[in-house]
């Protein structure tokens, strides 16, 4: 009997771990220090009772860790109200001109009261203590902006690599991957510098052009703790600081969906033409609103920050006409999963291959073979399509 009663305890206390495991890995665009759930698991297995009071207790407990979870899950201190006021327009009318730039000025989302301070995650791995956020901005990218954050993008696109002093690595390794990023991150500087004039030309005073390759940055203000400041002085200013801590990017581009957004920018002109020539969709014969470069930096992710980015260029994008908006998204099972999950949970649907790619995509599985799969560059990607149209996004 005792060795029975044993043997359901193991059981539970395995049942345990897998359901903690499973609701960590919920969590959108966490770091993967908080995908492995061994910080739960650790917490219930620092509680050391009887078998017998575990067995009984087993429901509570398991209650309490998803509750924990759930908690975990929920770091976001956006109002979602501030997500719907984006998403519309930045409560903008159409009526007032495409050329109107919402972000004259940059807007503020005032966050929700949470502890003064939060843990973050440095880019060796080790934790440290900060001061949280009281308020994000949401403003333009500009020409001093595009050094600082090149790091962060070449970390998150190129092939950056920390170099290593181990005998075992190749000199000519090395050099690969250093020229790799070089040239990558000259494409970089050359496209993001394209992407500022541009924007700037087509939100100016008398501008005869249509606004294209608007790039935002989302930008964290933190309180700057004082330690000059004595007791309680009221009279004393607070300082802050602010840190760009994700960009995203709105552009015309043909509706390609073979086709990925190229590095440099090209006339509205040139795009307009090759949707003509090369679709051969009778119903997408102009260039369409597309979203590219949604990038939140890595310390930062599970935050809901790629939601407010997502919603600003929606909101944008209805402000420039758009009838609909489209994007590609990495296709692959395990790489792609949380970026994928993010977009179908704002509503966007796969545009179907309809033939014209002349691929097969078997090798991938039946669960991606309509989800609008397409080979772009050699790597396979899905083309997703949301419509901005009211009518359609209440059916």
């Amino acid at each position: 009997m005792m060795k029975r009663w044993l043997t359901l305890a193991a059981a539970a206390t395995s049942s345990c771990a897998i359901i903690t495991s499973s609701s960590c890995c919920c969590q959108a665009f966490a770091p993967p220090t908080h995908l492995d759930g061994r910080i739960l698991f650790r917490s219930s297995a620092a509680t050391t009772t009887t078998t017998r009071v575990f067995l009984f207790d087993l429901k509570q407990r398991l209650d309490n860790q998803q509750r924990s979870a759930q908690q975990k899950l929920s770091r976001s201190r956006i109002p979602e109200e501030e997500i719907y006021y984006l998403s519309r327009g930045f409560g903008l009318s159409t009526e007032e001109g495409a050329n109107d730039d919402p972000l004259q000025s940059p807007y503020t989302i005032d966050l929700t009261t949470t502890s003064p301070t939060r843990i973050s995650t440095t880019p060796n791995g080790n934790t440290e203590s900060q001061a949280a956020a009281s308020r994000l901005l949401l403003r333009h990218l500009e020409v001093e902006d595009i050094k600082p954050i090149l790091p962060e993008i070449v970390r998150e696109f190129g092939a950056y690599e920390i170099p290593t002093s181990s005998t075992g690595s190749k000199l000519g390794d090395e050099l690969a991957t250093w020229i790799e990023n070089f040239l990558f991150s000259f494409t970089v500087l050359v496209g993001l510098d394209q992407r500022v004039e541009r924007r700037k030309k087509g939100y100016g005073k008398g501008s005869n052009v249509s606004p294209d390759h608007n790039v935002i940055c989302l930008v964290e203000v933190t309180p700057v703790n004082n330690n000059n400041n004595n007791g309680n002085d009221s009279t004393t200013p607070v300082s802050y600081t602010e840190q760009i801590v994700g960009i995203a990017e709105l552009s015309w581009q043909p509706p390609d969906p073979t086709r990925n957004a190229p590095p440099f920018v090209l006339p509205y002109f040139a795009k307009d033409l090759i949707s003509r020539l090369n679709n051969k969709d009778t119903e997408c014969k102009v260039p369409k609103g597309y979203v590219s470069n949604v990038l939140t930096w890595k310390s930062r992710r599970g935050l809901g920050y790629s939601r407010v980015l997502m919603a600003a260029l929606e909101g944008i994008a209805r402000r420039w006409g758009c009838d609909d908006i489209r994007l590609h998204v990495d296709a692959d099972e395990v790489s792609g999963k949380i970026a994928r999950g993010l977009y179908w949970s704002l509503g966007y649907e796969a545009v179907p291959d309809r033939g014209n790619s002349q691929v097969g995509y078997e090798w991938m599985g039946p669960s991606m073979a309509n989800r609008g799969l397409y080979l772009v560059e050699g790597v396979p990607l899905l083309y997703l399509r949301k419509s901005l149209n009211e009518e359609d996004s209440m059916l």
